[in-house]
């Protein structure tokens, strides 16, 4: 099971609070691995241009997923949306 710090929420199925932005490639090819619980199936969070936070969608339902990058953030690169 998934330690809760994995977690991130996808926008319309829960309550964010934070405006988002559409993902956009970023250099380099940084992004993060997600498994989306609502259509059950894995995708990927690619880093904005700014490099502030990694955003996408759900590869099945396109909802959309952001993650903030901070500077105490985690070194994990597989997490879970809900």
């Amino acid at each position: 099971m998934a330690d809760s710090r994995d977690r991130i929420d996808i926008d319309g199925l829960r309550e964010t609070g934070g405006s988002h932005r559409p993902a956009q490639p970023a250099s380099g090819g940084r992004f993060i691995m997600v498994w989306f619980r609502c259509c059950h199936r894995y995708g990927r969070l690619t880093r904005n241009s700014a490099g502030t936070r990694y955003e996408g969608r759900c590869p099945g339902c396109g909802g959309r997923v952001s993650a903030g990058i901070g500077a105490d953030g985690t070194n994990r690169r597989m997490f879970e949306a809900r």
